[in-house]
């Protein structure tokens, strides 16, 4: 009896889990991916890497989208089993808590592994890709520049222009014009022309610069007559920064490295990276309590109890981790003392479910 309501409620959440999880997956997609589109069509990445980088994004979107379907789908399963007077007869069968509770807690272990695993591993080698891709785009974007035509960049603040590519892959007869915000919010002008445009790569650390050659600069303000002209032999431009770059920032860090540093920013990162699995086991435990509704009460009933819950209890942990990062929290309390807490709450309204304190009422009203 026991195994037959274990497989029952175990496939009745997972299938919700699925559901609820495949589309936040694909908002969360199509939200990074309308977000490099734009970028795409601003003239700041190449074409080509928008997907890949969507994807990378949604790996990194995963610590959200884990936790909170998981809490939506025990709180809608858990409501339509009380609607339907199901969880009401398998009480009255004799199925007690720790019965009815395995199936959700098998999966919710199930769900945190997947989690721990993208947020541990997936998510700083999603962050090394992305800055890796960047990098490379800026490059790329050189290559498929083409010569003859105006190209705009950065929404409409850079204009890159070449009149022709000669047979070593380099640009010729090149014209760059850049503004930017200046004193009195005035808008600063950079101009400069170069007789050719090369790419330069250093061997040792993979820094990409532009290199122009044979050209003039002109920096001022437009409408003054104060610019600032300097003709130059060789002008550097850096492109794509150093490789290892990004493996020294800490969300792009591998977690081995994260335990291994004393910097406080280290310790504020790998206890996040460890809270998304941590959440989901406490979510699950607190979503199958608040979840419980009046056999009449509408499914949903508890959903935004269960959303606001979470959205305090997210933002908690990441206010945690910022106090760790700016050294005004120890580590060694961290972000600890939130789990802590919403793990007592979720601890007491089980107890509460249970009867404990009405029992321990009535015992001490007896004597």
């Amino acid at each position: 009896m026991t195994s037959v309501i274990f497989r029952y409620l175990f496939a009745e959440v997972a299938r919700t889990w699925l559901v609820v999880a495949g589309v936040l997956i694909f908002l969360t997609l199509g939200l990074g991916f309308a977000r490099f589109i734009a970028d795409a069509a601003a003239g700041e990445l190449p074409v080509d890497t928008v997907l890949v980088l969507a994807v990378f994004k949604a790996v990194e979107n995963l610590e959200i989208v884990m936790p909170i379907s998981m809490l939506l789908a025990v709180l809608l399963t858990v409501g339509r089993l009380c609607r339907d007077n199901e969880m009401a007869a398998l009480f009255a069968g004799g199925a007690g808590l720790r019965t009815v509770y395995r199936p959700f807690f098998a999966l919710a272990i199930l769900v945190a592994v997947i989690a721990g695993a993208a947020s541990i591993v997936g998510a700083p080698k999603a962050e090394r890709a992305m800055d890796q891709i960047g990098a490379a785009g800026a490059t790329a974007l050189l290559r498929t520049l083409s010569p003859g035509r105006f190209q705009t960049f950065l929404d409409g603040d850079a204009v890159f222009y070449a009149g022709s590519r000669d047979s070593d892959d380099d640009l010729r007869d090149v014209f760059i014009r850049v503004q930017r915000e200046g004193r009195d919010d005035q808008q600063t002008q950079t101009v400069v022309t170069a007789d050719r445009a090369r790419e330069q790569t250093d061997p040792d650390t993979g820094r990409v610069t532009l290199v122009l050659d044979n050209g003039w600069r002109y920096e001022g303000y437009p409408g003054q007559a104060d610019y600032r002209v300097i003709q130059f032999a060789e002008h550097g431009v850096q492109l794509a920064p150093a490789q290892d770059t990004a493996e020294d920032k800490p969300d792009a860090q591998s977690f081995a490295r994260l335990i291994a540093s004393d910097d406080p920013e280290a310790a504020a990162e790998w206890q996040t990276r460890v809270s998304v699995p941590l959440s989901i086991l406490i979510l699950t435990l607190l979503a199958l309590t608040i979840g419980r509704v009046p056999p009449r009460a509408g499914r949903y009933a508890r959903v935004i109890a269960g959303i606001l819950f979470y959205v305090i209890y997210v933002n908690a942990v990441h206010l945690a981790g910022v106090a760790v990062e700016e050294g005004n929290l120890a580590p060694i309390i961290g972000v600890w003392w939130v789990h802590g807490l919403v793990l007592a709450i979720a601890v007491i309204l089980v107890l509460r479910e249970q009867g404990l304190f009405a029992r321990r009422r009535l015992e001490k009203q007896a004597s």
